[in-house]
């Protein structure tokens, strides 16, 4: 992995909606920055549920419980983000740092949902997210 290419992620998950945590992803060897995070759903998010988007043991918070809701994941197809753009800039991660999403709130039907991470590994033949 060369330094500054960028690279993506993705990870499907059918965790129950009221799962709370789950390890999406952990950096590995050197650091990465963290250039955007979508949630992509292929059903509808049971009622109730949130889907919020941490790293680096809940020091960032890259999409909150109150943005990823069941109102704004209601239908296949539908997606929420979070952009480097519009947050003052991309977020670096160390290595063995991890991205978790926690659902909660939802009564426990299994979710449908993709995660897509696109970032940059900070030094040549550095980090990836696995």
């Amino acid at each position: 992995t060369d330094k500054g290419v960028r690279q993506v992620f993705e990870k499907a998950i059918t965790a129950a909606t009221n799962a709370g945590a789950t390890v999406l992803g952990t950096i590995t060897t050197q650091a990465c920055a963290i250039e955007s995070i979508i949630i992509y759903t292929n059903a509808a998010l049971q009622a109730s549920t949130t889907c919020a988007v941490t790293g680096g043991a809940g020091a960032v918070t890259f999409i909150d419980a109150g943005t990823a809701t069941a109102a704004a994941l209601a239908a296949d197809g539908n997606q929420v983000a979070w952009t480097s753009g519009g947050s003052g800039g991309a977020v670096r991660l160390a290595a063995g740092k991890t991205i978790i999403t926690t659902l909660s709130g939802g009564a426990g039907a299994a979710s449908d949902l993709v995660f897509i991470i696109t970032y940059y590994s900070s030094s040549a033949n550095g980090g990836t997210i696995v």
